[in-house]
């Protein structure tokens, strides 16, 4: 009896330990804010969420201050990178909206409330060449067999696994636990991983300081993007469709 007590004892301990290492860090990196204060998760990269010094920039984090300012709700940030960190923390009520490279799609409509559209962008595939241009993917017909790199949990492998059927071969799909977008794109100019998926927004910020790399295959038709929130929480939802509303023209241009 004892040593049965003794063995259930430590399964339990094992399982908690598991437990634990399974869960998101974000669900104890931050404590909710409380009050009318967004608890905003923001992906750091290019042209959304940027700093340098004390300087902080970015399309989403530009627009998220002055929304806002405007409908009289102050926002706390709180960037990230691995883009299944922030949806965990969304769906344990640990952030109000998700903030990120979001394309509008049937698989996040699921799981998440997402915004009306904020801008338009498609995914691109991200490729060294050499200084002639030469011997670099053009067509998606190309893609047949080969492998590409995305980041962990992104929406892009949906679109992967379609194109795959599209063309009627397999593409391989690596995803990366560990990096951004941001970071994939710099692992394909050092000469890591060959070829990379990510949105043609980040790629063409990012060719300026890698010039050896070429962003010139679309993978995708241009696609609205979005910001996420809970499927619950459809007031704080109408506030920002009607905000956004408001400045459609001036956002989606």
């Amino acid at each position: 009896m004892i040593i049965a007590l003794v063995a259930v004892a430590l399964l339990m301990v094992l399982a908690a330990q598991c437990s634990r290492r399974q869960e998101s860090p974000f669900a104890k990196a931050y404590v909710k804010s409380g009050g009318d204060t967004l608890d905003v998760a923001i992906e750091m990269s290019p042209g959304i969420y940027s700093v340098a010094g004390d300087s902080v920039w970015g399309r989403d984090y530009a627009m998220i201050s002055r929304m806002s300012a405007e409908i009289g709700r102050p926002v706390k940030f709180h960037p990230f990178v691995p883009l299944r960190h922030a949806l965990d923390g969304l769906r344990q009520g640990h952030y109000d909206l998700v903030a990120a490279s979001l394309p509008a799609t049937a698989m996040l409509r699921d799981s998440f409330l997402l915004t009306e559209p904020v801008y338009l962008d498609r995914e691109v595939l991200v490729q060294r060449r050499d200084s002639t241009g030469a011997g670099i993917i053009t067509s998606q017909l190309q893609l047949a067999s080969d492998t590409v790199w995305l980041a962990a949990d992104s929406p892009f492998a949906a679109r992967i696994s379609h194109l795959s059927r599209e063309i009627g071969d397999t593409i391989y799909v690596r995803q990366s636990a560990e990096y951004s977008a941001e970071h994939l794109v710099i692992l394909v100019a050092k000469g890591k991983i060959r070829l990379a998926v990510v949105n043609e927004d980040i790629a063409r910020r990012m060719l300026t300081d890698y010039p050896g790399l070429d962003a010139s295959t679309p993978v995708s038709f241009t696609q609205f993007q979005s910001w996420a929130l809970k499927k619950d929480n459809a007031g704080l939802a109408d506030s920002i469709n009607s905000w956004i509303a408001s400045r459609a023209k001036s956002l989606i241009d």
